[in-house]
Parts: structure tokens; C-alpha cells; sequence
């Protein structure tokens, strides 16, 4: 199974979007950047729009605009950006901006410090400082500057390595690991994918491991193979740079004799819905969820005779990531929304 960028609608957003700016080049009247849900766009459109001369409405959908970017906004103000919130978006008068060092708080998105990278040669931008030291996927951070790297000189920032192994998605990997060993009778195969990629949702391939999941690099991709017996004890996960993995794992504690706990899951709370909510919400029926405190919670899978009447109805909230992650649960789901998987895996019905 490979998945094609090109086919997500978060990249399709984004094209959009590059073709409206490019489009709009001189235009003395306001230009509308309709980023929709994607909150990527939403944080590199920004940064871009910021030092692109004109005027731009930079809007999207009502979660979306509820999302985080007030770090980046505040940061790109002060060193000269006119960018005012207006009721449906963001009014930004673009103009040249010169800064040789920032910081960036990235607490609550690793993408405000790479909306920054991207217009750095714009800035003039030497030095990119980010806090804390310990702030969430920040591994997404270092594939930007590798990305950038062949591309243009880049702010220092860390160091990177030089093999990228960027073609595949291990961010959609996780759910046919989380196949793999619930169904280890059957072969998967994931294409374009390099167990030495520096994204950091790579790091599935060794948290599966430790479930009895074996990844074997061959001519076609990565082929699994599952032993299910060696899934016997609680496990824990630090998820402060693997956000986006939490679901599927979520659904997966559900459906495994065992107890998984996530660490630092805040981030969580804003995505595309509030997925520390929502999971709790929908996958009381199947497991008991422990909010251990604000940022750590546990799943407890219960015996499947104390499952609710199935075939059980999930709402995905429109959150692809939610959609994905309760698919696993095969022919006992009903999914009120599957069109959100066209954000980042519109092949995955197909695949299934």
C-alpha cells in the first residue's frame, strides 16, 4: 500500500492557494485565501502572505480559525507585519520584512517555526530560536530545514541528516501496523517507505516492535509480519512528537489485552477536533479512558461481551485522523463521515 501526496486534499488546499497568490501578483483589491481545514496551509500561508506585497483575506473554516496561530502572528507583528483578525479571518496588508534572529514559541505547533523557515530567505532570517526546548514535534521542524536544504541556504537551527527518506506517509503507516497485529494471518506491504526517514512518525516501527510486529525492508517497500502473542503488558508512549498517531493507537488499545497510556497528548486538543475529547467520547463503549491529568491519559480495552450491540456508530467529527483510527475496528464500525479521509489518505478505502 503507497499513498500519493498529490491526491490528499490538504495538498490540493495548499496548490490552491499558491495559485491564488500567484494569480492575484499586483492586484490593488483584497485577495481571499481560502485554506479550508487545513491547518498547515493555514500557518505557512500566514508567514508568506506576511511578505508578499498586497492585500489578503487569509480565512478557512470555522474549526479552522479556531485553531492555534497567535505565536506566529505575534512574532511576524513585531518586526513590522500588518495582519488584523477580522470576524471571518485574517486581514494582512503584505509587505518586506527584514529580521536575522527570532524565537518562536512552538508549545502548541511545531509549524509556527516552520512557517518561519520557509520565508527565511524573505527575512533575511540568520538565527531561528524555539521554545521550550521541549516543545512537540519537532522533528517536523528538522524535515522542513532538510526539505529546504537542497533548495536554499536555511537559518541554523539543528543539524539534520543527509538521508532523507522522504517519499512515504508514516503518519498512515500506523494504521496497518496496528492491521498487521491485529490480523497476523495477513501480509502487508508499505511502499515508498525507508525505516531510515527522518520523519519522526517513523518511530512506529519501533513501537511495534516491542508489540511483536517485524519490519523487513524489501524491493517492494516494507513488508510486516506480527506474532500477536507477545502482546501482554501495559504499555506507555510519549506522544509529544507523534501527535497524529494517538488515534489510531487509541483504537487499538481497544481491540488488544492490554493497557496503553499517552504522555503529553495537549497538542491534541488542537487539531482538527479536539481528539482527547473525542476519542474519550467515542471509544467509552469499547474501553475505559483515564484522564491521568491534563496532558496523559490511559486506555483500559474491556472483553468483548461487554461491548455495546455492533455494528456501533462512530462520529468522526470530520477529523480524518479519527475516521482512520476507528476503521480498525472492520465491519463492527459504521463511520457517520469517510469524505475526511481525502485530507491525508483518500486511498485508504480503496486499500482496505
Amino acid at each position: 500500500m503507497g499513498v500519493s501526496s498529490s491526491e490528499c486534499s490538504d495538498v490540493q488546499v495548499t496548490y490552491r492557494a499558491l495559485e491564488t497568490l500567484r494569480g492575484a501578483d499586483g492586484s490593488a483589491s483584497t485577495t481571499v485565501i481560502d485554506v479550508a481545514d487545513c491547518g498547515a496551509a493555514y500557518r505557512f500561508m500566514m508567514a508568506l502572505l506576511a511578505v508578499t506585497p498586497g492585500q489578503w483575506l487569509l480565512t478557512g473554516t470555522p474549526r479552522l480559525l479556531e485553531r492555534p496561530i497567535e505565536e506566529l502572528v505575534e512574532v511576524l507583528s513585531d518586526i513590522g507585519a500588518d495582519i488584523r483578525r477580522m470576524p471571518d479571518g485574517w486581514l494582512i496588508e503584505g509587505r518586506p520584512l527584514r529580521a536575522e534572529t527570532l524565537t518562536i514559541n512552538c508549545s502548541r505547533s511545531s509549524q509556527f517555526a516552520s512557517a518561519l523557515l520557509l520565508i527565511s530567505s524573505k527575512l533575511g532570517l540568520k538565527t531561528l530560536n524555539i521554545i521550550p526546548a521541549d516543545a512537540g514535534s519537532l522533528p517536523y521542524v528538522r524535515l522542513t530545514l532538510a526539505c529546504m536544504r537542497e533548495q536554499v541556504s536555511v537559518p541554523a537551527i539543528a543539524e539534520v541528516p543527509q538521508n532523507l527518506g522522504l517519499p512515504g506517509d508514516w503518519s498512515a503507516a500506523v494504521f496497518w501496523y496496528a492491521m498487521a497485529l491485529l490480523h497476523p494471518d495477513n501480509e502487508y506491504v508499505l511502499q515508498d517507505l525507508s525505516l531510515n526517514s527522518i520523519q519522526g512518525d517513523a518511530v512506529v516501527a519501533d513501537w511495534f516492535a516491542r508489540m511483536g510486529v517485524k519490519s523487513t525492508p524489501t524491493e517492494q517497500g516494507i513488508r510486516l509480519s506480527a506474532d500477536y502473542t507477545q502482546m501482554r503488558q501495559p504499555m506507555a508512549f510519549d506522544v509529544a512528537d507523534h501527535p497524529d498517531l494517538v488515534p489510531v493507537m487509541a483504537a487499538l488499545a481497544c481491540l488488544l489485552p492490554t493497557d496503553f497510556t499517552f504522555l503529553h497528548v495537549q497538542n491534541l486538543r488542537y487539531k482538527e477536533s479536539d481528539r482527547v475529547k473525542h476519542l474519550a467520547e467515542q471509544l467509552a463503549p469499547f474501553a475505559e479512558v483515564v484522564e491521568l491529568k491534563e496532558d496523559a491519559f490511559r486506555i483500559k480495552g474491556k472483553i468483548k461481551s461487554t461491548w455495546p450491540s455492533l455494528p456501533y456508530r462512530f462520529h468522526t467529527m470530520g477529523d480524518h485522523r479519527l475516521a482512520m483510527a476507528f476503521l480498525l475496528f472492520g465491519n463492527d464500525a459504521l463511520l457517520d463521515d469517510v469524505e475526511c479521509l481525502r485530507k491525508s489518505y483518500p486511498g485508504l478505502i480503496a486499500h482496505l
